[in-house]
């Protein structure tokens, strides 16, 4: 296949000095051959993977940071989250390149915002454009050399059991080798180095067991009890997770009613091949029974990076009320301040049931109920009304 431009592209290329361009997301989503697309070929690369590179980053003197800047017109630090002290020579950069008569562009990418983003948080704060980057979107997919829209709505089964990494959509016949391997050699092993995790075995069955429940509610008490981790434990692992971009927290929706659900949490992971490997099932859609879950986990998704590209300062919530008998919204999302709700369904026949409680707090509130076969449909209205809302 073809480079597939992706939607990050053209605003990472636009940012101009002096302040560093940091793009976070999980490993093998694209950051660098993202950056590779738009750096001239006489960028000063750096790696937080190779050692020599660590030994070249490990600077202690205004000099030394200004003969790094000096290096070249453009400085690509990869896998900064393993440069000790990125935070600190993040700053040290951008702070000198502000006094440079013609700045350099400075990049840094990370598969983990844990250790980055606590260093960025209290060294570069201000002198910093933060990016996120995930796997393949469908407009990305779309908008591929020979594709279109209507291949990903061909393809679309395939994607919802095997996802959207960029080597596995380039490579499908090795889409279960690869998500394996993946999920053993990074899933685990990354996040046991990143995280001093000890207990290795229950942190595993943390994982399967938020694979298992994905798009139901789940507290930290109940996968404390069922996985024999203490509730603080289970809170710091999710937080892990998140962090490395393996899943991604929704929370619950609570503004008008007073039986509103007001802390509860839904877990979804960022790519579906990712959890499905974790279970070891790829078994294709039909067969499957859990075929409405991953219709949930890939169309949330689809949203976060639709709202995290446009950077429009969306958020998704799920809805349901506290009632014995309740009533739920599979997702609302608010973009300055509108409101929009969307319910996902196998059967392009189904029909969202809020109740009227939900009508009557919120009248204004569209409410798309969307499957496979009707995604585009859904997706263009939903993008229609947006442009009407702003």
């Amino acid at each position: 296949m073809k480079l597939i431009p992706r939607e990050l592209q053209a605003s990472i290329a636009t940012q101009t000095p002096p302040k560093a361009v940091v793009i976070f997301g999980a490993r093998q989503t694209g950051k660098t051959t993202l950056l590779q697309s738009i750096v001239s070929s006489s960028a000063a690369w750096f790696s937080g993977d190779v050692p020599s590179d660590l030994e070249r980053l490990s600077l202690f003197s205004t000099g030394d940071v200004k003969t790094l800047l000096y290096q070249a017109d453009t400085i690509v630090i990869d896998e900064a989250q393993r440069v000790p002290g990125i935070g600190l020579l993040l700053k040290r950069m951008v702070d000198l390149n502000k006094t440079l008569e013609h700045p350099v562009k400075i990049f840094a990418t990370g598969s983990s915002s844990l250790d980055l983003a606590e260093g960025v948080k209290e060294s570069a704060v201000g002198r910093l454009i933060k990016r996120e980057m995930w796997p393949f979107s469908v407009t990305e997919l779309a908008a591929a050399p020979e594709s279109s829209w209507a291949k990903v709505l061909r393809d679309l089964e395939w994607h919802l059991v095997n996802g959207m990494l960029p080597e596995v959509c380039n490579e499908q016949q090795n889409a279960k080798l690869i998500l394996k391997n993946y999920t053993e050699d990074i899933l685990f092993k990354d996040i046991f180095a990143l995280g001093g995790i000890r207990l290795h075995s229950k942190f595993i069955d943390l994982v399967r067991l938020l694979a298992f429940n994905v798009g139901s509610e789940v507290s930290f008490d109940g996968l404390a009890n069922e996985t024999g981790l203490n509730r603080n434990t289970v809170a710091d692992y999710i937080t892990l997770l998140e962090q490395c971009f393996i899943i991604k927290v929704c929370p619950s929706y609570a503004k008008n009613l007073a039986n509103e659900l007001k802390k509860g949490k839904k877990i979804y992971f960022c790519d579906n091949g990712i959890r499905n490997a974790i279970i070891n099932n790829f078994d294709p859609l039909s067969t499957r029974q859990d075929k409405g879950a991953l219709w949930e986990n890939f169309f949330f998704m689809e949203r976060v990076k639709y709202h995290s590209y446009r950077q429009d300062f969306g958020r998704i919530y799920f809805w349901r009320t506290s009632k014995k008998k309740s009533n739920e919204l599979d997702f609302i999302e608010v973009v300055n301040g509108k409101m929009e709700a969307f319910e996902c369904k196998t059967s392009p026949t189904a029909k969202a049931k809020p109740g009227p409680d939900f009508h009557q707090a919120y009248p204004d509130c569209p409410i798309r109920t969307i499957a496979p076969a009707t995604f585009l449909q859904v997706w263009l209205e939903s993008e229609e009304y947006r442009k009407a809302a702003v």
